[in-house]
């Protein structure tokens, strides 16, 4: 099983983590494949942890640096949050004033053609 499925829709990356447990064994996994999406001039990218039932800090600190490094090269990354823990920890951390947060892939990746 693959951790992370990489989906192009039109020029927006959707990265979804087929993890239930996002983890430091995981978080330069996600960094690695994200600085790929941007060597690639894939800017646009949404990551998906619908299918995450726990997000630790490592990992969280992973879509930070990952958010930095894309911002930096004028694109931006959105996450999905489909479960109750995940999006728990997201307001707990104040991660929801950080990234732009939505409830299905479908909808993350349409909100990049609203901007």
């Amino acid at each position: 099983m693959e951790n992370f499925i990489s989906v192009i829709k039109s020029d927006v990356v959707v990265e979804v983590v087929n993890l239930v447990k996002a983890t430091l064994e995981h978080a330069d996994e996600l960094k690695g494949i994200v600085h790929e999406h941007i060597k690639n001039n894939k800017i646009k990218i949404v990551v998906d942890l619908s299918k995450c039932e726990f997000v630790d800090s490592t990992f969280l600190s992973a879509l930070i640096t990952s958010l930095k490094a894309i911002v930096a090269t004028g694109g931006n990354l959105r996450l999905v949050a489909a479960t109750n823990d995940v999006n728990l920890m997201l307001e707990s951390t104040g991660m929801v004033k950080v990234f732009d947060i939505y409830d299905s892939a479908h909808k993350a990746v349409e909100s990049f053609n609203t901007v």
